[in-house]
């Protein structure tokens, strides 16, 4: 008789084994797919350095951490995403931290994983640029024998030349700038073909005396065109530097204008400063290309309000009001005003503004008229900042002013009196006049229609003191610069 233990113990064995396999095959089906995790450690770059640039550094720093675990457990040590984290984890911590010697363990990290990897264009600071040309050295930077020495060159055949920048990638339409205003924005456009996949485009730029370049991201102006601005830090000296990249999602050149070692210069001009200024042969104005900045703003408005009225009239120094209202301001007012760009975006003025009035009712009494007003006077020093850069015809405006005179609006006091009018028994429409202090802020759109004329709609508002009222004026017209 066969004893039964045998089979048992086969079985039993199969079932260990079943069990030693479940674990395995769970850890198989929880690694990641490695070009989902690609997608994802991308965007928590992304988020990374979104958090970076607005200082949240604890929020980039956690994002980073989770994208190298993710790198990990995806099997991508070696890939160049994973060395583009670490890219940004020093960035993180050396710029947002000041603890370079652990930044400079990540970028030699990166560096070990890609050896021909770069700082991120859009993250680069001369203090970043120093680090990790550190990290590049390595930990010895002399060998310890010298290298053998060279052979000698079967023909003397001069190396071949590395391809230019221009020529990395096609795609990006620029018109270089060769000139530009000294303290002042510039504004760069570039347009991108439509069969150019990129990332993001990073403007690079240079201040003279600069030793490395600075970055900002271009935005998307307008259908496949993008632009930045080198900023007026970069613009005090007589030149900058500048150049466009476009990037792929690791942070590599896929296309440019310029570069690195062949930047293009705009030289830049001070103000009043023309291109012909050495010439003397200009008494017909056809001397200069470019002719003056065109500083000098004058401009000629008109236009209807409306304010809150209360107290009584200018004229029925006796009569209240009753109730307090809205109330219109006559039948227009007209507002000239001459002003002097100090800058691209900043303007300082004077405007007036005369007020016509109609409508009213004379006191005829004791054989004398009383006449009631038919004008008001007022003045105003005011700062106008100018939005929308100058490729843009349209640009939104805001203003603050102060200034002194009257403000009158027309009010009827709703009562037949036997002294208004010729007649004597009229309807009393007087005026109520506020002031004389006089200040608000004030907001419009100028739309540039012609190279030197613009066309204006403003909306003033006026607060009146220590006769009270709170005041708006609309207006429209066009205004010319010199």
């Amino acid at each position: 008789m066969r004893h039964p233990a045998p089979a048992l113990s086969r079985v039993t064995l199969a079932f260990c084994a079943l069990l030693l396999l479940l674990p395995a095959r769970a850890n198989a089906d929880a690694a990641p797919d490695p070009d989902e995790a690609v997608d994802q450690i991308t965007q928590l770059n992304r988020d990374a350095i979104t958090a970076y640039q607005a200082k949240k550094f604890d929020e980039a720093r956690k994002l980073l951490k989770q994208a190298l675990d993710l790198a990990s457990a995806a099997g991508l040590d070696k890939h160049a995403i994973k060395a583009r984290t670490h890219i940004h984890f020093g960035v993180v911590i050396i710029g947002g931290f000041n603890q370079r010697d652990l930044g400079i363990k990540q970028f030699k990290k990166a560096i070990e994983i890609q050896p021909d990897i770069a700082l991120t264009k859009s993250l680069v600071t001369p203090e970043l640029s120093e680090a990790f040309a550190e990290a590049k050295k390595g930990p010895d930077a002399t060998p310890s024998t010298p290298p053998p020495p060279p052979p000698e060159p079967v023909a003397k055949t001069p190396p071949p030349k590395p391809p230019e920048p221009e020529k990395l990638g096609t795609g990006l339409t620029h018109e270089p700038l060769a000139e530009g205003k000294q303290g002042s924005a510039i504004s760069i456009t570039v347009e991108v073909a439509n069969e150019l996949e990129f990332e993001k485009l990073i403007l690079a730029y240079r201040p003279e005396g600069a030793s490395d370049f600075l970055g900002r991201e271009m935005k998307e102006v307008a259908d496949g065109k993008y632009g930045a601005e080198i900023p007026t830090s970069a613009t005090s000296g007589g030149t900058v530097a500048y150049y466009i990249e476009a990037e792929d999602k690791d942070g590599g050149p896929i296309a440019a204008r310029g570069s690195v070692d062949n930047p293009i210069v705009i030289h830049l001009l001070g103000v009043g400063i023309t291109k012909n200024d050495d010439d003397d042969d200009d008494d017909d104005g056809d001397g200069d290309d470019e002719g003056p900045e065109k500083r000098l703003f004058v401009g000629l408005m008109a236009g209807m309000g409306m304010g809150w009225a209360t107290g009584t009239g200018d004229t029925n120094a006796d009569v209240m009001i009753s109730p307090s209202g809205l109330a219109p301001a006559g039948l227009v007012q007209v507002s000239p005003e001459v002003g002097y760009w100090m800058d691209s975006t900043l303007m300082l003025s004077l405007q007036v503004r005369y007020q016509y009035i109609t409508g009213t009712t004379d006191i005829y009494a004791a054989n004398k008229v009383y006449h009631t007003a038919n004008y008001a006077l007022a003045a105003f020093a005011k700062a106008t900042w100018k939005f929308g850069g100058s490729d843009s015809k349209f640009h939104p405006m805001f203003s603050l002013s102060a200034g002194a005179g009257r403000i009158r609006h027309v009010v009827s006091f709703n009562k037949i009196a036997p002294n208004c009018g010729p007649n004597f028994m009229e309807t009393c429409v007087d005026t109520i006049g506020a002031g004389p202090i006089l200040a608000g802020p004030g907001g419009g759109l100028m739309y540039d229609f012609a190279d030197n004329a613009s066309l204006l709609v403003q909306l003033n508002t006026v607060l009146a003191f220590p006769d009270f009222s709170v005041h708006l004026d609309g207006n429209i017209g066009v205004a010319f610069a010199f």
